[in-house]
């Protein structure tokens, strides 16, 4: 613990570039395939962005992807395609907070709220009287278990 100005100095970084309001890099060229690949739609005010692919022909099966944190849906990129190979239809989002989706300052982000979205993107989708399965990892598995409650 001997260098502990540099851990400070380390994390006093990006909070300084968020309070001067520095903007982010910009997006890869995958970003922003991704991104144009995918829609929104609105949640209470706040714009939250998803990606919903027709994959299997001859399948019924839906899958909602849950990402963790603090990443977003673009974690699920390289096994999407496997995923479209073997559903009938694959749906991603962001979570608010997260990737392309809004990021309100101030707010109180909740897991009761993230599944709410979650449950206002099938209702968007038309998809609220079909059998889903849910695909999720780390924060999304918090997510999930509301949702199965």
């Amino acid at each position: 613990m001997k260098e502990w100005w540099v851990q400070v100095g380390l994390l006093s970084v990006p909070l300084l570039a968020v309070y001067l309001h520095i903007p982010p890099p910009k997006l890869s060229p995958a970003l922003l395939s991704w991104r144009s690949s995918g829609s929104y739609f609105i949640y209470k005010d706040q714009n939250i962005f998803y990606k919903d692919s027709i994959g299997a022909v001859g399948s019924s099966d839906i899958v909602v992807l849950l990402h963790g944190f603090p990443t977003s849906s673009y974690d699920w990129c390289k096994i999407w395609e496997g995923l479209t190979q073997r559903f009938h239809r694959v749906i991603a989002l962001d979570f608010v907070g997260f990737g392309f989706s809004d990021k309100p300052r101030p707010h109180r982000y909740s897991i009761f709220e993230q599944a709410s979205i979650v449950e206002g993107l099938v209702r968007h989708l038309g998809l609220h009287h079909q059998r889903i399965n849910l695909l999720s990892h780390d924060y999304g598995d918090t997510v999930a278990q509301e949702l199965l409650h």
